[in-house]
């Protein structure tokens, strides 16, 4: 949850998204992060975790391991959109 003035203010035409997200000025990202010792965060998961595409059930987190191995990868990040024909 994360909450400061640059926060959206609703999703685009989309109620339901925004009340199902956004609660008193809080933003639910869905992100799992961790804290360190020095108080730094790091995202480490996702709780809305799978992709549905074409039939097929596809993990970001698989997706982002793969790219981290390529030397000229430095971060990575899977998202979904929404595709006509796929899904």
């Amino acid at each position: 949850m994360i909450k400061n003035p640059l926060i959206m203010k609703e999703y685009w035409k989309d109620p339901e998204e925004t009340a199902g997200q956004l609660k008193d000025g809080w933003l639910s990202t869905g992100d799992i992060a961790i804290r360190d010792e020095d108080d730094y965060f790091f995202i480490v998961d996702r709780k809305k975790d799978m992709i549905i595409a074409g039939g097929y059930n596809i993990y970001p987190c698989e997706i982002d391991e793969m790219l981290y191995v390529h030397p000229k990868i430095a971060d990575a990040v899977a998202v979904g959109i929404a595709d006509e024909y796929r899904g």
